[in-house]
């Protein structure tokens, strides 16, 4: 637990009910810039000047974003990018395995890439990049920066369509070259796939190359010339035995070990904005309509399905469940027979009208999410204030199971077997599989003051709201025994979250039954990731309950509420005037403030 006080900033071990470390510069730290970094006992304060922009920091001379992480374990700083020589930061992305932290960004000597020891605070390496690394080229705006580690753990940066690699023990730059679009890692980390767009002087046409590169020499791997696709890139992915690459005028698969295409020419698709495969096709939505590509990359269907009112919604999610598929789009919802492209429902159900869309688009949370319940094959779906239950077998359109008022608030849904907990603010309600209201809870809830902090989903929160939406800038890069682990939390939970992960090929599966549900996982974990482990192993002891605060006329009661039957049992009353507290629901403990001292409470 962190505790800051008007002078100094103090840790508490639980356990021992002490104070482990104290530190003053750590209060001196910007606090409205605090975040977690999560997965890590580390959290970061960035500090931001007053007239903010990366552009101007790496154009001029002026001050720029500057960066702090703290392991809150010891409450040692273990990398202050002003104590290090950076007069702006621009990206910080930490190398759990090597216990260390990189960053790029302009210091008094230029620009430069560096890369420091978490646990000594000490400089490893810095390089100097030419500027122009760090300026953006004609066009560079629509290409994603990307960092990657391969099996070696040597460094591969792309920024502004310049690929350099660097060697991680002496940060010597041993490749480097420009015109790179994007590259991607086979999930070993010993192949790199590189494309390349260039104007095709006799089409006059954009187009791409794809080539494979063996990351410790960069030579070709491939005995053919490089493949060559019409568009821009838009995203390159691995899928099995398979390297799908997709471009703005279209899609194509190759085959990773040979280069060789699937198919030499296929019909036009631009504005792709998701692909799903099939048996033996592929579904792709392109704005807002839907059609079947077939194994020799051609139409399947003779027109295509509109499934969407407006042509940004997102996201989109087709669920194949061959021969049919399931679509749920932010406004309408069918079921299609793969084959033939004829729906199944006589019509649409639709979730949102045409204004609402409209008028939502940009929200940073939207007001609709899907989840998957793999034991019971059902697709519970809460959209503007009303919850349903779809799969891929019923001949009719679910109904709405109920109508709430969340308002802009949007609910947390708790998977349990066979029944479904939606809850927020203290309301809770939980449904069968059928659909059926078992109970509805409605308490009040606390305004301010406190907090529950309710198993990993806190933590995620960070990710799920801001590493999808803003830059990134603060990331893990990926790493070879954590990949495996990123994989899951990428189907399970969190969106976008490091290289490899596809957002327009593939099926969603963003809010599953979550993180905090896994019970067992075999891969070789650094410490960072072995805790979050540990911690969930121990919330499953008490996977059947949920601890709430409310508050009543003179005091606060902290209930212990069972799930499954909606039983509470009283744990403590808490005077209402205390109101300072937060509860850790994983360890079961109650820590209260006084202003001056922090009682720590066993539940």
């Amino acid at each position: 637990m962190l505790v800051k006080t008007s002078g100094a900033i103090y840790g508490i071990d639980p356990e021992k009910q002490a104070v482990i470390w104290e530190n003053e510069d750590i209060g001196k730290l910007n606090f409205n810039g605090y975040s977690e970094i999560p997965l890590t006992p580390y959290v970061f304060f960035e500090d931001k000047p007053v007239i903010n922009s990366k552009i101007l920091s790496k154009a001029l001379n002026t001050r720029g974003i500057s960066r702090a992480i703290v392991d809150v374990t010891t409450g040692k700083i273990i990398f202050n990018s002003i104590d290090q020589g950076f007069q702006a930061v621009f990206n910080t992305l930490l190398l759990p395995e090597q216990k260390a932290v990189l960053v790029d960004g302009r210091t008094d000597a230029g620009f430069g890439i560096g890369l420091f020891d978490f646990e000594i605070g000490k400089r490893l390496w810095m390089t100097n990049v030419s500027s122009d690394f760090f300026t953006r080229t004609k066009g560079a705006i629509l290409n994603k920066e990307n960092v990657l580690l391969d099996a070696d753990k040597n460094i591969f940066w792309l920024k502004n369509r310049r690929l350099i690699k660097i060697n991680s023990k002496t940060g010597r730059i041993e490749f480097d070259t420009k015109g790179i679009t994007s590259i991607l890692f086979n999930e070993a980390g010993n192949r790199l796939y590189v494309s390349s767009n260039y104007l095709s002087s006799k089409k006059l046409n954009q187009e791409t190359i794809i080539y494979a590169m063996n990351p410790k020499t960069m030579d070709s791997v491939w005995s053919r010339p490089p493949v060559r696709v019409v568009g821009n890139i838009m995203e390159t992915t691995l899928d099995k035995n398979q390297l799908v690459v997709i471009t703005s005028k279209g899609f194509t698969i190759i085959d990773p070990e040979t280069g060789k295409k699937k198919w030499d020419k296929s019909a036009p698709l631009p504005l792709i904005k998701k692909i799903v495969p099939t048996a033996d096709s592929y579904l792709v939505v392109q704005e807002t309509q839907l059609t079947r590509i077939d194994r020799f990359g051609q139409n399947a269907w003779d027109k295509p399905l509109k499934i969407t009112y407006a042509d940004d919604e997102n996201p989109v999610h087709i669920f194949d469940d061959d021969p049919y598929a399931l679509f749920i789009t932010p406004s309408r919802a069918n079921r299609i027979e793969i084959a033939s492209g004829k729906k199944i429902w006589k019509e649409d159900l639709s979730l949102f009208d045409a204004d609402f869309i409209n008028r939502n688009l940009k929200l940073e949370v939207p007001y609709h999410r899907v989840w998957f319940n793999p034991e019971t094959k059902q697709f519970p779906v809460y959209s503007e204030n009303s919850f349903y239950l779809f799969n891929n077998q019923d001949s009719t359109a679910p109904k709405s199971l109920y109508r709430f008022d969340f308002g802009k608030e949007f609910p947390e849904l708790k998977i349990r077997d066979n029944v479904y907990l939606l809850f927020r603010s203290n309301n809770f309600y939980l449904f069968d599989a059928s659909g059926k209201l078992i109970y509805k809870k409605e308490y009040p809830a606390l305004k301010s003051g406190s907090f529950i902090r309710r198993s990993l989903r806190d933590s995620f929160y960070w990710i799920r709201r801001s590493l999808q939406v803003t830059s990134a800038t603060l990331l893990f890069a990926p790493t070879q025994a954590n990949r495996a682990f990123r994989s899951f939390l990428v189907s399970n939970n969190l969106g976008a979250f490091g290289a490899g992960f596809s957002g327009i090929y593939g099926t969603y599966h963003s809010y599953t039954r979550g993180i905090d549900s896994l019970t067992h996982f075999d891969a070789d974990l650094d410490s960072n990731l072995a805790y979050i482990f540990k911690r969930i192993r121990k919330s499953r002891k008490n996977d059947d309950t949920m601890i709430i605060a409310v508050p009543e006329d003179e005091h606060i009661r902290i209930i212990n509420f069972q799930i499954d039957t909606g039983i509470e049992k009283t744990l403590k009353e808490i005077d209402l005037k205390n109101d300072k507290f937060i509860i850790d629901e994983i360890e079961r403990l109650l820590y209260s403030f006084d202003g001056k001292e922090v009682s720590i409470e066993r539940l």
